[in-house]
């Protein structure tokens, strides 16, 4: 994306919610149990009281470099939102443990301990209030569960 087209996006996003995005980033993997996943990420944005994610229509690539698939699924645009009052936890878990959850369509993902966390690729559990459990690959967990904690506190 250009610089504008990304100004441009960030000031749809804003319409949508109806104020200024306080937080946001990409997450290079996402599933949410019992609904979808996706390999090549989303992103995560959030005005401090509603929290959004959506993912892009994305041709696989090899080192830059298109690949044409013959078989190739139709794209549906994924689109969430929810409260951030509504989260009712955050922890780390093994990615593993997230893709055998998500397998299992129901959340059997433990929270990451010392050995994974020091050798396992992690991934952050979100849990909400009405039991939907969320999965992101995110640059920054510590920095996204700081904010979180100061949108709860403002609310």
């Amino acid at each position: 994306m250009e610089i504008n087209d990304t100004a441009q996006f960030i000031k749809e996003r804003e319409e949508r919610l109806g104020s200024r995005i306080r937080y946001r980033t990409y997450c290079t993997w996402y599933a949410r149990i019992g609904h979808e996943k996706r390999e090549y990420g989303v992103f995560l944005y959030t005005d401090g009281r509603t929290m959004a994610y959506e993912d892009f229509d994305r041709e696989p690539q090899i080192l830059g470099i298109p690949i044409k698939r013959r078989n190739k699924e139709k794209y549906e645009k994924l689109e969430v939102s929810f409260p951030v009052s509504s989260i009712a936890s955050i922890d780390r878990t093994s990615l593993k443990d997230a893709e055998k959850a998500f397998d299992a369509r129901r959340d059997t993902a433990k929270s990451a301990g010392l050995f994974s966390r020091l050798f396992r690729k992690l991934v952050t559990r979100i849990m909400l209030d009405d039991g939907t459990v969320l999965f992101f690959e995110m640059m920054d967990h510590k920095d996204f569960l700081k904010r979180i904690e100061e949108f709860k506190e403002e609310l």
